[in-house]
């Protein structure tokens, strides 16, 4: 079963990116910021991240298309 990005944010300016993703039962979220992705975050861990960054989720606007699309079959993984 593959992931599917259900829903993205992002800092007015693009450069940090927030997905919820979707695989079978599970949810959880990724953070990119530019060659960076971190996943299967909570969204405790979210919020840790992002503040850390000085970015308030208040301030993400709706993302608009995939940033950094992975090839088919291509996995990909991060840490919190």
């Amino acid at each position: 079963m593959e992931a599917v990005i259900e829903y993205a944010m992002q800092t007015p300016d693009g450069a940090w990116r927030v997905e919820v993703v979707k695989r079978g039962r599970s949810r959880w979220y990724r953070i990119r910021h530019g060659d960076n992705e971190l996943d299967w975050l909570s969204i405790a861990a979210v919020h840790r991240v992002l503040g850390d960054a000085g970015i308030d989720l208040a301030d993400l606007v709706e993302a608009g298309g995939p940033a950094n699309p992975a090839p088919p079959g291509d996995a990909q993984h991060g840490v919190a």
